[in-house]
């Protein structure tokens, strides 16, 4: 949508949204006069939010961004609370009760006379305590908690002055910037009651503040010293538990007893690795003694066999003697010599032998090997002793190890018990005494304090009539404005040339506006001279001069979309051309016009359907004019006969701008599209003077030069 077709969419609505907002305007005008006036008091509170600490984390929180919003939200919940506000509403009621004769400082006479009429003189006398507002405070609550239906749960519900939802509506809460300032602020129709409300609200809120921070206070005392107890008794039997536990297991202190095991077994295997040592080096020195002892059955055995030997070399040498004087036997000599030779080197043999067995490999003399076999038998069998005794006592750690070891994780467990025990004592304690602290600093400080002192307001507030007017008057407007511009939006219609176009697919011919709303100024003659030249000049192309006639055939899918009419400027323009023409059109239509041409009326319900075609035939070649113009009655409730149309040479369709297209007629068009073989054009009706711009220009009519320098300017 162009700014241009936006700004002819208003224009075209200017007279509603001009007239509507005017007439919202005045309304809000003549009923803001009965406004009253308004008054307003406020007063600053120094919220002092890092009093708002805790009493188990040092005294001190973190003030971060979200911390502080948060405060400060509770503190507006609670200054608007409804115990709070309904506080103020029943102390400013007491107020006004005990006075005895209208005070413009404190109450009206036009409020002293209405409050006489809800509150009857019986009832004030039993309420009121004179020239005591706290007593008088008090007997009204408590009347209002034993009859929850008196007039003062009337008041409190719907009185201007005393309505809790009232007050609520006319209180306001804000945070000063980002400081720890609070500024309170009440409105009201009277400057004495609105002074006092306030007051009484502020007095309220502190009150009710202190008294939620003492009694935190004394609850939090409460709640450690009954911790404190409980803890304590945990302590005290964790404590016990780990004494007995001691006790019996014999512990003096656990780390360095199993450090003593640790070192006592570590040295015992020591002596034991150089016991095993020694004994194996004992053993080894006994056995080789014991092989030396061995050796003695050898040295008989080799002193045997050297005195075999020699008695063997005596033998020999005797026979050598006998053999001497025989100077025959020099053979049996030489082989005697040679055994004695042989016995000669077994008994260096055997000799060598004696003299190995009589010492040792380590030099040893035998006669020494006694003593010293002796001596090591004696140390060895001390050593094995000594090993045996080293069994036990190794048996002796390992089973207390074993003993000792479990002993260590019950012992951590309820070390563990007692300082967790004690860690909480200590806690408890520390909350104990920052709580104890607190209420101390709660009786000395208190942790509001007023910096501005609510005023008594001496001149209303500037009147709202002007903003509410021209609020009124521009919201009203653009409310007109969205309300055109939507009903544009949301409109079905067919409406411009464009959208016909896109809808049925077809080239639009031509239109013609809609004369019932054309506006003064118009130039008709020019205007509707400019709408049949661009028809005519447009299906020109489409007409066959050498064919003689040609048949144009027009029609529409809905009824009353206007083909009579546009027929009828048609046959004009034809005979303003000196062309002839004859017109076709349905005995039934409705709304006929008369034509300044040949007209032949025919049967829809009979005359339509395919048998009769030749008879159109003959209708078409029997006559000799220039145009035959065929109006057809609406598809939507005739027979639509295809072979008819395709006689023709043009076919057009007619078509309301200011009626709506649906599927059906989307149907429909797409089954006539596809059987017709000749050119098919569209003609819109009713066009807006906006969209006829859209298809001839400027439409001619007399303009000022501001409005054709305006409309140049958006076109």
């Amino acid at each position: 949508m162009s700014i241009k077709q936006i700004f002819l969419l208003l224009l075209r609505y200017k007279y509603w949204i001009v007239l509507i907002p005017i007439a919202v305007a005045f309304l809000i005008f003549t009923l803001a006069k009965t406004l009253p006036q308004k008054f307003e008091s406020s007063t600053i509170i120094f919220t002092n939010p890092t009093t708002n600490k805790g009493v188990n984390d040092g005294g001190a929180i973190r003030m971060d961004f979200y911390t502080s919003n948060n405060l400060f939200d509770n503190l507006t919940l609670l200054i608007k609370s409804r115990e709070t506000v309904q506080s103020a509403s029943l102390k400013l009621l007491a107020l006004h009760l005990i006075q005895d004769k209208p005070n413009e400082a404190i109450l009206s006479e036009k409020d002293f006379e209405e409050l006489k009429i809800h509150i009857p003189d019986a009832l004030k006398s039993a309420l009121i305590v004179p020239d005591n507002l706290e007593q008088t405070f008090t007997s009204i609550v408590e009347h209002y908690r034993q009859f929850p239906d008196s007039p003062i749960e009337y008041l409190l519900r719907e009185h201007p002055h005393y309505s809790i939802q009232h007050i609520l509506n006319n209180l306001f809460v804000a945070r000063k910037s980002s400081s720890d300032m609070m500024e309170v602020t009440f409105q009201a129709d009277d400057a004495a009651i609105c002074y006092h409300t306030l007051q009484f609200i502020t007095g309220a809120f502190m009150d009710r503040y202190a008294q939620m921070k003492e009694l935190e206070n004394v609850n939090s005392i409460k709640y450690f010293e009954d911790q404190l107890l409980i803890a304590q008794t945990k302590l005290r039997v964790a404590e016990s538990d780990l004494k007995i536990f001691m006790t019996e297991n014999r512990i003096l202190n656990y780390y360095e007893q199993g450090k003593y095991l640790d070192i006592a077994k570590l040295e015992h295997e020591q002596d034991e690795e150089r016991s095993t040592q020694l004994m194996s080096g004992t053993k080894a020195n006994l056995d080789k003694l014991e092989e030396l002892f061995a050796s003695f059955e050898t040295r008989q055995s080799v002193i045997k066999n050297i005195s075999r030997l020699q008695d063997e070399i005596v033998a020999r040498n005797q026979q050598l003697l006998g053999l001497s004087l025989n100077r025959t036997a020099t053979k049996l000599v030489d082989d005697i010599e040679k055994e004695i030779r042989e016995f000669q080197k077994e008994i260096e043999a055997e000799s060598q032998k004696l003299f190995t067995s009589s010492m040792s490999f380590e030099g040893l003399q035998r006669r020494e090997a006694l003593d010293e076999w002796l001596r090591l038998k004696i140390q060895y069998e001390e050593q094995v002793q000594a090993i045996a005794v080293m069994q036990n006592r190794k048996e002796y750690l390992i089973e207390k190890i074993d003993e000792f070891a479990p002993l260590g994780a019950e012992l951590k467990r309820l070390e563990r018990e007692v300082d967790v025990n004690e860690n909480q004592y200590l806690s408890i304690l520390h909350g104990l005494n920052m709580a104890y602290l607190q209420k101390y600093d709660l009786e000395m400080t208190s942790p509001q304090k007023l910096i501005d002192e609510p005023f008594f307001p001496k001149k209303p507030l500037p009147s709202k009539k002007l903003f509410l007017v021209a609020g009124g008057l521009m919201g009203s407007g653009f409310f007109v404005i969205g309300v055109v511009l939507l009903s544009f939006f949301i409109d079905s219609t067919i409406k411009t040339v464009k959208n016909a176009q896109k809808l049925t697919g077809l080239v639009v011919a031509g239109g013609w506006n809609n004369e019932t709303i054309q506006r003064k100024g118009v130039q008709v003659e020019p205007l509707q001279r400019r709408l049949t030249n661009q028809i005519y000049n447009h299906l020109n192309q489409y007409i066959n001069r050498d064919r003689g006639t040609n048949i144009i055939v027009f029609y529409s899918l809905k009824p009353q979309e206007g083909k009579s009419f546009l027929i009828q400027k048609m046959v004009k323009e034809i005979l303003l051309r000196k062309k002839t023409v004859i017109y076709f059109g349905p005995s039934e239509t409705t709304n006929q016009v008369s034509l300044p041409c040949e007209t032949h009326l025919y049967d829809p319900n009979k005359d339509l359907y395919e048998i009769e075609n030749n008879n159109w035939a003959k209708r078409f070649s029997s006559n000799n004019h220039d145009f035959i113009l065929v109006e057809m009655p609406d598809f939507q409730d005739h027979h639509l006969n295809y072979s008819l149309i395709n006689q023709s040479h043009l076919l057009i369709l007619v078509l309301d701008s200011e009626g709506t297209w649906s599927a059906a007629n989307q149907t429909t068009l797409e089954i006539l599209k596809q059987t017709i073989r000749i050119p098919h054009l569209a003609l819109l009706n009713k066009l807006s003077e906006e969209e006829t711009e859209e298809i001839i220009g400027e439409i001619p009519k007399k303009r000022s030069r501001l409005r054709k320098r305006i409309k140049n300017l958006i076109s």
